[in-house]
């Protein structure tokens, strides 16, 4: 009797040790991530710690299988962000600032880029800003980043944004630079590694909107309010895998160039330290937060065509509780040697 009940117990505890193998197999895991939806909106280096965070394994380690989706623009991203189509983006602060302002529950979660990393390039014959007056401006689209460089650059010179250039909207940032390099515009709002290649076309930056002192949240990181109250924790989890991501990155220059080329693509390697020098070294920090400053820019900006952006206060389009918690649990710590 009391051999059997050892033989009893003996097999339990097999069957516990074959249920536990289970569980923590691959195929078991799989069917436990949830999946997910992530955008970029830029061909640059904006989107790297998204990038890194999808090629290493970050995303998964923190319960997600994802599917990356480039976007180009950010006003073109803001549908598939409030359709659910995506869950999480990299974005534009004017242009989350822009449909919030419209009635959509976009919320800004964190920050690929606090600062503008981004130039305004002219054909060489063009002296400065004043003399783009009456000539012909590329932006990737109206209502993102590169358009809003282009009215700061535009009307710290005296001109209006609105009335004295005639904007094209190229749809990306490399669209730009042809349609700049084929003489097809005058001037046009250019990120790195694409900054490099103007250079190197001869082509005149008449502005460097990084060291201009003015303050813009370039790259939020962007979901939904009502995705937060479905399911905090995700929200939490693709945050923990953006800041392992910075911290990769920051250690890993190779490693995270040899990532980054597999998205921007066709680019050598001189143009890969570009955009990993501007980006990952200058703008990236340990806890990516948002720029409350440069949300005040933007909504400083805005108030001629958003009579609501003169009332509005920067903290109301921001959820910073995921990341607070993130660092007073000194998460980060861990990732750097």
């Amino acid at each position: 009797m009391c051999r059997l009940a050892k033989g009893g117990r003996w097999i339990a505890f097999m069957a516990a040790l074959a249920l536990l193998d289970f569980v923590g197999s691959p195929a078991a895991n799989a069917q436990a991530l949830a999946k997910v939806n992530v955008a970029y909106s830029v061909i640059g280096g904006d989107p790297t710690m998204v990038w890194v965070a999808q090629e290493k394994g970050y995303f998964k380690k923190y319960g997600m299988e994802t599917q990356l989706k480039y976007i180009a623009g950010s006003t073109q991203l803001t549908p598939a962000l409030i359709s659910g189509e995506v869950s999480f983006a990299q974005s534009g602060g004017a242009a989350v600032i822009s449909a919030d302002l419209a009635g959509a529950d976009l919320v800004i979660i964190g920050s690929t880029a606090p600062v503008f990393v981004m130039s305004l390039f002219s054909l060489p014959d063009i002296n400065s800003v004043a003399d783009l007056k009456g000539k012909r401006i590329a932006v990737t689209s109206l209502g993102t980043t590169t358009d809003f460089a282009r009215r700061v650059a535009l009307q710290n010179a005296g001109l209006n944004p609105d009335q004295d250039v005639t904007v094209l909207q190229s749809k990306g940032v490399p669209e730009t630079l042809a349609a700049l390099i084929s003489r097809n515009v005058a001037a046009g709002v250019v990120t790195p590694p694409q900054t490099l290649i103007a250079q190197q076309q001869g082509l005149k930056e008449l502005v460097n909107l990084s060291t201009a002192g003015v303050p813009y949240e370039q790259g939020p990181l962007v979901t939904t309010r009502s995705q937060i109250q479905k399911n905090p924790a995700l929200v939490e989890n693709f945050m923990r895998a953006m800041v392992e991501a910075i911290a990769f990155a920051k250690q890993n220059r190779q490693e995270t160039k040899m990532i980054m080329a597999k998205y921007i693509k066709n680019v050598d390697d001189a143009l890969l330290d570009e955009a990993y020098v501007r980006y990952v070294e200058a703008a990236y920090k340990k806890y990516p937060y948002p720029s409350l400053k440069g949300l005040q820019t933007a909504l400083d900006f805005l108030v001629p065509k958003i009579a609501k952006a003169a009332m509005a206060k920067p903290e109301q389009f921001v959820d910073l509780s995921f990341l607070k918690r993130i660092e007073e649990s000194r998460f980060a710590d861990q990732f750097y040697k």
